[in-house]
């Protein structure tokens, strides 16, 4: 039988089916965060992706989906857009659909529920998972933009612009984020960010993050301080998420974390600092594999003559 794994997002999802382990198709679709686009829109999208792969329905036995709209630390409920996604789904396709957060479904990743284990997330926003050896789920982080998404992407961007604006004001030291920031936006002078950052069109405030990193490579020391203040929230959620869950393998994955050198490195120290025991990981299968690994899991343990 088939399995197929859905790493749902809120510009694209990713599908991929396998069968006996190995891969035999995969294909994207368009954005699955139903508390954006609405329930009919996400399934509409997710169900396109899975006719998509143009496989013999009878030949698929569940989906499994990593939910970019699910809340792990929420409580349950059975009226929930989550439950009108899922029924939407398997109406219309006729195959069982197992279903958890994108976050948690990245953690599966890494251990395939076997043991206890902490993951943390951080690309454009930051967040920690963790589950103890009762099953259960406790998370820190992943609060939004608004309140300032510390350790993420965006944190990081922000603080950046921040800094480079208050140096172009004269009560900061003056950094390299200044000039970078107006290149980056493609304005000529810092005066005119104002028109980019409150216009129309929404602007990708996120991406500066790279930005920032490249002027820390440079030697710019505001630029390591905003990296570092990173890499020190992370380190905190980690360590309140292993302090919980009694974990001892810590999984990070996200630009950030695996791609930012100096967050990565200041990140593990401050962690070993704390718990010199712990191992630090990145996930050996895709956030798809992972979900079709738990659709055929929790379709054995739902259908015991499989």
């Amino acid at each position: 039988m088939i399995y197929i794994g859905v790493d749902g997002g809120g510009t694209k999802t990713a599908l991929a089916a396998y069968k006996d382990g190995a891969l035999v198709a995969q294909t994207k679709s368009g954005a699955m965060n139903y508390n954006f686009i609405g329930v009919a829109r996400a399934a509409e999208h997710l169900i396109a992706g899975v006719r998509a792969l143009t496989l013999p329905p009878e030949d698929i036995a569940a989906i499994g989906i990593g939910d970019p709209s699910i809340d792990d630390a929420a409580p349950a409920n059975d009226n929930s857009l989550t439950a009108q996604f899922v029924r939407q789904v398997t109406q219309t396709l006729g195959i069982p659909v197992y279903i958890r957060s994108d976050a948690y479904m990245t953690l599966f990743a890494l251990t395939g529920g076997r043991e206890s284990a902490v993951l943390m997330l951080s690309g454009t926003g930051a967040m920690g998972i963790a589950e103890n050896a009762a099953g259960q789920i406790m998370v820190a982080g992943g609060w939004g933009r608004l309140t300032g998404d510390e350790g993420s992407g965006y944190y990081i961007a922000t603080r950046g612009i921040q800094a480079a604006l208050q140096a172009a004001d004269g009560i900061h030291p003056a950094t390299a984020l200044t000039q970078a920031a107006i290149e980056h936006f493609g304005v000529h002078a810092p005066r005119e960010l104002t028109a980019v950052f409150y216009g129309e069109d929404e602007v990708d405030v996120a991406a500066f993050a790279r930005v920032v990193a490249a002027c820390a490579e440079q030697g710019d020391t505001t630029a390591q301080d905003i990296l570092l203040s990173a890499a020190t929230y992370l380190a905190a959620y980690t360590t309140r998420l292993v302090q919980w869950s009694g974990a001892r393998r810590v999984g990070v994955f996200g630009s950030v974390l695996c791609h930012n050198r100096t967050v990565r490195a200041e990140y593990e120290r401050l962690l070993r600092e704390r718990h010199p025991d712990i191992i630090v990981t990145e996930p050996l299968i895709s956030p798809e594999q992972a979900a079709a690994t738990y659709a055929k899991k929790a379709y054995r343990q739902h259908t015991p003559q499989a």
